[in-house]
């Protein structure tokens, strides 16, 4: 079973519905922490059912290196460097080629201060097409239009899997791109990014009419929409992408919960 809390689903300005993204992924009891924007530690401990504390991240998975999914990265290292942090093992952070040149740069600054007391950091830079064993399942890389310029970076998606097979796939941020929506195709939740109005549709972005595509060429069972700005939001985004493709479709909001399969799920 696969458990989703969406801890952020707005974009880089954060509202009082919505805050930078942030997702809380739990495998059969095994959480994974996707693209920690800055307030994602506050919001999970917060969050019922998800961690009891930052002892509780194990596994960070990021999609792409821009600030609004990454920058409480820093703050989660420094509370696991702390005197009161319990958990040993493993921290492990996976992410696009360039996540190593941005863990160099925090440590340029911070410098000891990054490195978890009782744990072993391990930083893995993936390409698409790569399987990651999780506890509780795994992850793909898939393919995303969303570039970091300034980190030589491209960008991911995710395709997380339990060990029965659920599987909920992440644009994280993209604009169209059909390798995306081959590798996520048949997905039992498909969490995509819808940044912009169509009247405002970017390239490196989803729009109502770019995720409705999306839709139509992944076919998955349900929709939630993330990474939404107010005036998207404002739009009911959700409403065109249902009428559109006949796929049930919700927009998410801080604190939402969905579960794999559906059948289970007794809170959205």
């Amino acid at each position: 079973m696969i458990t989703l809390h969406i801890l952020g689903a707005g974009g880089a300005i954060p509202t009082s519905e919505r805050g930078p993204a942030a997702y809380w992924v739990d495998l059969d009891g095994h959480g994974v922490l996707v693209d920690p924007g800055p307030g994602a530690l506050v919001r999970l401990v917060r969050q019922p059912g998800a961690a009891a504390s930052v002892d509780d991240v194990g596994t960070v998975l990021l999609s792409h290196l821009h600030l609004d999914h990454t920058a409480d990265l820093a703050p989660l290292l420094f509370a696991q460097h702390s005197v009161l942090a319990r958990a040993g093992g493993t921290l492990q952070v996976i992410g696009p080629v360039g996540t190593q040149r941005l863990f160099e740069g925090l440590r340029g600054v911070y410098g000891d201060w990054l490195t978890p007391r009782r744990r072993e950091l391990v930083v893995r830079e993936v390409a698409t097409g790569e399987r990651i064993d999780l506890p509780g399942g795994q992850a793909v890389a898939v393919p995303a239009r969303h570039p970091v310029a300034r980190l030589e970076s491209p960008g991911l998606g995710w395709l997380i899997t339990d060990a029965q097979g659920h599987a909920l796939g992440y644009t994280g941020d993209t604009g169209p791109c059909p390798d995306q929506a081959e590798a996520l195709r048949g997905c039992d939740l498909l969490l995509a990014e819808c940044s912009t109005p169509d009247d405002l549709a970017v390239d490196t972005h989803l729009s109502p009419a770019g995720v409705c595509e999306l839709v139509r060429n992944t076919e998955p069972r349900r929709v939630v929409l993330t990474h939404l700005y107010p005036l998207v939001a404002s739009q009911a985004p959700h409403l065109t992408v249902t009428a559109t493709t006949g796929v049930d479709t919700i927009t998410a909001r801080d604190g939402d919960v969905f579960v794999i399969p559906r059948e289970t799920e007794t809170t959205t």
